[in-house]
């Protein structure tokens, strides 16, 4: 009765964290939120999953991508491999590792790892390890540090950009989702060589099933940013909801969101795939075209099935227009970014 009751409390605090999140959606979020989604973990009801996301942009192309994800269940498929899932105590659970680096040249896979995980929320720790490499990253906003073994080491500032941080939630129980974003300046080491760029930390929980999904993020050399975000109800459709762009110009200091624009996103395949986002809201229009420097594929099967396909992209293309103003590539300089097209099934 006792590991009932604490399993029901502790899924009562998944929800109010959810519901906490979703009276946030937007920048105010506090630093102690912020610690307490990237350094525990949440009791998972049926369709529970957690992602920890740690994304890398280096100025001269270079990427690196690391993800820890757990799911309700004692087991699944990831990338064709068995992984086991469980609680193994209070500050720690086996969960799968994986990640990729984009080295400049080929994109190199580090694999899929069933490590078990420790977090320790009063050192601001987690630690774990990824293809046999120990993995750690600790510290609290705005200053982080990330090590996986002796090819990466990362030390994460406070980013030049008007948001450094967001919150984000949607609730409709029994289902919902919640994440938390860190935008940060970084400096390191990878493979090396010394790393410079921006850094893209996200949480993610949630009580949801597999589904259909873009989602792109792009930092210019002028610290300014482009995001997109939309649902689909299939792979293959054409129909967005839950749509969002937003476009952050640096030099202005101005954010222009795109509240339920009129999208349109295609894909051109050749050598390789190039990306085209369009978005529309009263007068402010956008369009960008994405191109391909690199790409990875994560599948996961069990409790259902999702494909996350991660492009690594540049802007070939970029025109932002309003009533007021036009602003290209020129204006930006250089962008890097991800592209991320996912695609799932609740039942198969």
């Amino acid at each position: 009765m006792k590991l009932e009751f604490q399993v029901v409390e502790r899924m009562k605090r998944t929800y109010s964290l959810l519901n906490e999140l979703s009276h946030i959606n937007g920048a105010n979020v506090s630093g102690e939120l912020l610690d307490r989604m990237m350094y525990s973990f949440e009791a998972l009801p049926l369709l529970g999953k957690e992602y920890w996301w740690f994304l890398f942009f280096g100025w001269d192309g270079r990427q690196m991508m690391l993800l820890v994800f757990r799911k309700s269940g004692t087991s699944m498929i990831f990338n064709g491999e068995k992984v086991v899932l469980k609680e193994t105590n209070q500050s720690s659970f086996q969960a799968v590792t994986t990640g990729w680096i984009y080295d400049g040249k080929r994109m190199r896979d580090l694999g899929v790892t069933n490590p078990v995980v420790l977090v320790n929320a009063k050192e601001k720790v987690l630690a774990s390890k990824i293809s046999d490499r120990k993995m750690v990253f600790r510290g609290n906003f705005p200053e982080y540090e990330l090590m996986l073994g002796e090819i990466a080491h990362m030390k994460m500032t406070r980013g030049d950009f008007l948001e450094n941080r967001r919150a984000h939630g949607i609730l409709v129980p029994p289902f919902g989702a919640g994440w938390t974003d860190v935008y940060s300046s970084v400096r390191g080491n990878l493979l090396g060589k010394v790393f410079e760029g921006t850094a893209h930390l996200q949480k993610v929980v949630g009580v949801v099933p597999y589904g259909s999904f873009h989602w792109a993020r792009v930092v210019f050399q002028s610290n300014s940013t482009f995001s997109f975000f939309c649902l689909k109800s299939l792979n293959e459709s054409k129909k967005y909801f839950n749509r969002s762009m937003d476009f952050y110009d640096h030099r202005t200091k101005r954010y222009f969101r795109f509240k339920n624009p009129k999208l349109v996103v295609s894909e051109r395949r050749g050598k390789t795939p190039t990306w085209t986002v369009e978005g529309k809201d009263g007068t402010n229009e956008l369009r960008v075209v994405l191109r391909t420097y690199a790409e990875k594929q994560f599948t996961m099967n069990g409790g259902g099935s999702q494909v996350y396909e991660e492009y690594a992209v540049t802007p070939s293309e970029f025109a932002f227009r309003n009533k007021e103003e036009v602003t290209t590539l020129q204006d930006l300089g250089k962008g890097i970014g991800t592209f991320e097209n996912a695609h799932g099934s609740p039942i198969l």
